[in-house]
C-alpha cells in the first residue's frame, strides 16, 4: 500500500468512525438544535481536537493505551453519571424549569468542554484507541516511519471532523424544516437518547 492509498484509507475510516452513531453525535446534534451552528461547532471542536491529540501521542510512540477492566468500570460509571447530567439539564430546560446558570455548577459546561468529555469519558474511545488506533498507528509507524505515523493520525482526525462536520449542518437546519415545536421534539428525544446511554454506562460499569 502507497502512501497516498494510505492516506485516502486513514481518511475514509476516520469519516466512518465519525459517522458511528454514539455520544459525541448525539451531544453535536442535541447542542446544535438548542444553541444553533456554532453550539454543534464547539462540540466538534473540543471532541476532535482531544482525540487528536491523544491519537499523535499514539503515533510518536508518547502513550501506550491499555486501560484495565477497572480503569474502563470507571469510566463507564462516570461518563454514563456525566451524559444523564447533561441530559438533565437539557430536559429541565425544555420544560421550562432551568435555573440560572450559576446556579448549578455543571450549567456553565460549555460545548466545548462537553465535547472533551465526551471523549476523554467514553469507554468505547478507550477501547479504540487501545485496540484499532494503536494497531494501525503502530503498524504504520514500523513500516514508513513515526512522521508517517503522525500523518495517519492527522488524517483519521480530519476524516472524523469531516463526518461531525456534517451532524453539525445537518442539525443545524433543523429549526428551518420543522420549526420550533418539532425541534423541541427533536431535542426531547437526543435528550432522552442520552440517557440511555448514561444509564447503559452506568449499568455496565457497575454490574462489571
Amino acid at each position: 500500500m502507497n502512501g497516498d492509498t494510505g492516506l485516502l484509507a486513514a481518511l475514509v475510516f476516520g469519516f466512518a468512525l465519525g459517522a458511528a452513531p454514539g455520544p459525541v453525535q448525539l451531544l453535536i446534534l442535541s447542542q446544535t438544535a438548542r444553541r444553533g451552528l456554532g453550539g454543534g461547532l464547539r462540540v466538534m471542536l473540543g471532541a476532535n481536537l482531544t482525540l487528536l491529540a491523544i491519537l499523535l501521542m499514539l503515533a510518536v510512540g508518547l502513550a501506550a493505551v491499555q486501560p484495565s477492566a477497572t480503569t474502563l468500570r470507571v469510566l463507564r460509571v462516570v461518563g454514563g453519571i456525566v451524559l444523564l447530567g447533561i441530559a438533565t439539564l437539557e430536559l429541565r430546560s425544555l420544560a421550562g424549569r432551568e435555573r440560572a446558570r450559576s446556579v448549578h455548577p455543571s450549567a456553565r459546561w460549555g460545548p466545548t468542554a462537553i465535547g472533551v468529555a465526551a471523549v476523554l469519558l467514553n469507554p468505547g474511545a478507550w477501547l479504540f484507541f487501545a485496540t484499532t488506533a494503536s494497531s494501525i498507528l503502530a503498524t504504520t509507524a514500523a513500516r514508513d516511519g513515526r512522521a508517517a505515523a503522525v500523518g495517519t493520525a492527522v488524517v483519521i482526525a480530519v476524516g472524523v471532523s469531516s463526518s461531525d462536520l456534517l451532524f453539525s449542518v445537518l442539525g443545524s437546519g433543523g429549526r428551518r424544516v420543522l420549526g420550533d415545536a418539532g425541534l423541541r421534539w427533536v431535542r426531547t428525544i437526543l435528550a432522552l437518547a442520552l440517557v440511555a446511554i448514561g444509564l447503559v454506562f452506568v449499568w455496565q460499569g457497575l454490574r462489571g
